[in-house]
This record gives structure tokens, C-alpha cells and sequence, in this order.
């Protein structure tokens, strides 16, 4: 059995895991005000620096990167969005699905392709703002680029 502990980063700079033999068995974390945490079994010990943890556990801190977070899915209900979606909800008088990108956001998007009329003409949009939604008469949600293409080409040939 080897004594030798790993520190592989998860959140550059701000989070790793702690493994031996392949098995997390702590995390460290800087702190905001500085120093960093070591965590173990529940226990936690604070340090000033990072060179003072590998000394006293023995680290050897790992260039590779593994991304442990939650992938970042760009997709509501099935429709793509342009940003990674908060609070999503399906408006189901409307037949929208809405987004929002953080907590504190004011604005709301729609997630899939959409044509959109301006005057005679009608533009595609991708993610728009439900604003411009409420504003303007369009078609959609598509679930892909071809689906709204070949509403675009239904319209031309209607008019």
C-alpha cells in the first residue's frame, strides 16, 4: 500500500480531491479571506498555504484536471439553448419553454429555433428573449435548425 496522496484539481485554483490509491479519501478548498482547508472523515484543518498541506500529508498535487461539476446542458425540455438554463419552466398556454440564466435574472429566453416576423420579412432566431416573443408574431419552438427551414420555406410558399 502506497502512502503517497494525490491532489488532482476539480475547480481551478479553489478545489481539489484528495486520492490514495485511486480513492477520495479528502478534499481541500481555499478559503476566501486565504488559506486553505483540509477536509478528512468530517474533520477540518486550516492552513496557510498550500505547500504547508503537502508537506504535513505528504501530497503530490496532479497537473490533470478532473471535471467532477454537473455537465453544463445547453438543452429545455428538449430544445437547445444558447446558455445553460435556470428556473426552467414549460408555459403550457403557450406551448414555450422559458428560461432564465441565474437567480437574480429579470430576463427570460426561450430555449429552440424560432422564426420571427419583422414587418414582411421573418427572421430565425435561436434562444430569444421572451420579450421579443411577446412583442412579435412568430413561429415555434423547433426543435433543430432544419425542422424551422422548412417552416420558413411552408410561409414563403403561403405568401
Amino acid at each position: 500500500m502506497s502512502d503517497q496522496l494525490i491532489a488532482t484539481p476539480v475547480v481551478k485554483n479553489k478545489f481539489w480531491v484528495v486520492e490514495q490509491e485511486g480513492k477520495p479519501v479528502a478534499t481541500i478548498q481555499a478559503k476566501e479571506d486565504g488559506g486553505f482547508a483540509f477536509v478528512k472523515n468530517q474533520a477540518r484543518q486550516y492552513f496557510p498555504s498550500m505547500i504547508a498541506i503537502k508537506r504535513q500529508y505528504n501530497i503530490k498535487l496532479s497537473k490533470a484536471t478532473k471535471d467532477l461539476r454537473k455537465p453544463k446542458v445547453k438543452e429545455l425540455y428538449g430544445f437547445p439553448c444558447r446558455h445553460v438554463p435556470y428556473k426552467g419552466i414549460f408555459n403550457l398556454q403557450r406551448q414555450l419553454p422559458i428560461y432564465s440564466l441565474n437567480e437574480k435574472s429579470k430576463s427570460y429566453y426561450c430555449a429552440g429555433h424560432y422564426l420571427i416576423r419583422h414587418g414582411d420579412n421573418w427572421i430565425q432566431e435561436f434562444s430569444p428573449k421572451l420579450i421579443t416573443l411577446n412583442r412579435y408574431e412568430y413561429l415555434g419552438p423547433f426543435r433543430d435548425h432544419d425542422s424551422m427551414r422548412q417552416a420558413l420555406e411552408e410561409q414563403k410558399n403561403e405568401q
